[in-house]
């Protein structure tokens, strides 16, 4: 009976440990590169992320803009990072954290706003770099595993 119970042991082990090695990673930052922009390009991006800022400012976005070395600015949603933008000396980076999309929905459409911007100026050169984004698995799961609390997510308005 002692020998079934240490089988029965040995095989859940393997059985968690098999589930364990063959489970996705967590998505990291998403991460996007194109051609650096002129600093006259580069303002009517931030002109266009601080409209964005101060139209959904009642739902708990904000625009804090740094002059450290390289020029940037990132948005938060409640204090929390949702989008990080730099202009450095060989491109331009917009970074958006895992849980972005959760915690911020309609960042999506500031990030596509500047996509579709950046292509359309930049033709020669365009998209340098693109993210996978999350696996289906994950996008399934983080939406029911209460990941970002209602309390800190920006709402969506239609």
């Amino acid at each position: 009976m002692k020998k079934h119970g240490l089988a029965a042991a040995a095989v859940c082990i393997a059985l968690i440990g098999a589930v364990w090695a063959e489970w996705p990673e967590p998505a990291g930052d998403q991460v996007w590169a194109y051609q650096k922009l002129q600093p006259v390009d580069y303002r009517l991006l931030h002109s266009d992320a601080l409209g964005f800022v101060t139209a959904k400012a009642d739902e708990g976005f904000e625009l804090h803009t740094r002059y450290a070395g390289v020029t940037s600015f990132e948005i938060r949603c409640k204090g929390v990072l949702v989008m990080d933008v730099e202009n450095t000396p060989s491109r331009v980076l917009i970074r958006m954290p895992a849980d972005a999309l959760m915690r911020a929905p309609d960042i999506e459409r500031l990030r596509f706003s500047f996509e579709r911007w950046l292509g359309y100026h930049q033709s020669q050169g365009g998209l340098l770099v693109k993210s996978a984004g999350t696996s289906w698995i994950e996008a399934l799961f983080g939406r029911f595993s209460g990941a970002v609390p209602d309390g800190q997510r920006c709402p969506t308005r239609a």
